[in-house]
């Protein structure tokens, strides 16, 4: 629960769809209250994070006045505590002089604050507002389309050439090629063709041709373009149960060394008893697991066998 908790407060944190920071803050306090500090650190970590997020946003804003830098861009950037968060990847992306010169002044600003720390750009997360401009029927028109960073990466792509071959983005973007070809798809399959594909199929070639497609019109002048979903992957899931039953694993063994550092020597039928008692707040420890662990710890030599009764452990300082 923990886990997927964390996964969804960070989509919220960090897409802008929490309904309410006081709100977010009261379910922590609550599941603070049941299942103790230890659960919810991380949690609070992050909504600290977005706070001071704000506070260097409005400092780095100070500092283009200051210095007089003129960004062709307007930047906001999200700073994360990399322990707080869930892990995401990073990646490769080649990006256009537009937003690399953004992101080397806020690297130059960020750097003045602090010399201990380093950046790591994580593109998935990001979005952007892109100016289109089109000519349906032979008029001007023009949408602000809101679109991730990926999606925003292609487009700018088309400031330079009308048509592109598929191989040709991903030469220039440099991204996995089955990840390209969804944000690919997004902009000329679905509800808003922004880009034209021929051939017009959903499936994604490296000889397919993508165009500017100068007719495009809508009604509304702001267009937030959707991305086609990435299926929840059965890897994806199992690595989430992977890292939970980490987790389980400390924390089963964090419980033994607890009881038998206050016990010294106990019984191998007390001992399950009181870690599962200590735990059952936290997960439901399964009696073969706190064996493993207990075989582990005794390999460790934190714990030893007694030597004229095996069921006995005691504790080695």
């Amino acid at each position: 629960f923990a886990e997927f908790y964390k996964k969804q407060l960070a989509k919220r944190l960090l897409l802008a769809r929490s309904s309410s920071d006081d709100a977010e803050r009261s379910m922590i306090a609550k599941l603070k209250l049941r299942c103790g500090a230890q659960f919810t650190s991380k949690l609070e970590g992050m909504v600290t994070d977005m706070n001071l997020s704000q506070d260097i946003q409005s400092a780095f804003s100070d500092h283009i006045k200051d210095k007089k830098i003129k960004l062709e861009t307007d930047l906001t950037v999200q700073v994360l505590t990399t322990g707080f968060w869930p892990t995401y990847k990073s990646d490769d992306l080649n990006l256009p002089k537009e937003m690399l010169q953004c992101i080397e002044t806020f690297k130059a600003f960020y750097d003045l604050r602090t010399s201990h720390r380093r950046l790591r750009w994580v593109h998935s997360l990001g979005s952007a507002t892109v100016l289109g401009t089109f000519r349906p029927s032979g008029k001007v028109k023009e949408h602000d389309l809101m679109v991730s960073t990926y999606q925003a990466c292609i487009l700018l792509l088309f400031n330079e050439a009308d048509s592109m071959a598929f191989s040709d983005i991903q030469g220039h973007l440099n991204l996995p090629a089955e990840e390209l070809k969804r944000y690919v798809l997004s902009l000329c399959v679905g509800k808003y063709k922004i880009l034209t594909k021929s051939p017009p199929s959903k499936e994604v070639e490296p000889t397919d041709t993508l165009t500017y497609n100068v007719a495009f019109s809508d009604r509304a002048r702001r267009i937030k373009v959707p991305m086609i979903a990435a299926k929840i992957t059965q890897e994806e899931k199992d690595a989430t149960r992977a890292t939970v039953d980490e987790d389980r694993k400390h924390a089963i063994e964090a419980a033994i060394v607890r009881i038998m550092k206050t016990r010294k020597s106990l019984e191998h039928q007390k001992l399950v008893l009181e870690a599962s008692t200590q735990l059952m707040r936290h997960f439901k420890p399964d009696p073969k697991q706190i064996k493993k662990r207990i075989e582990d710890l005794i390999h460790r030599e934190y714990l030893e066998r007694d030597a004229s009764n095996p069921n006995l452990y005691k504790y080695l300082a």
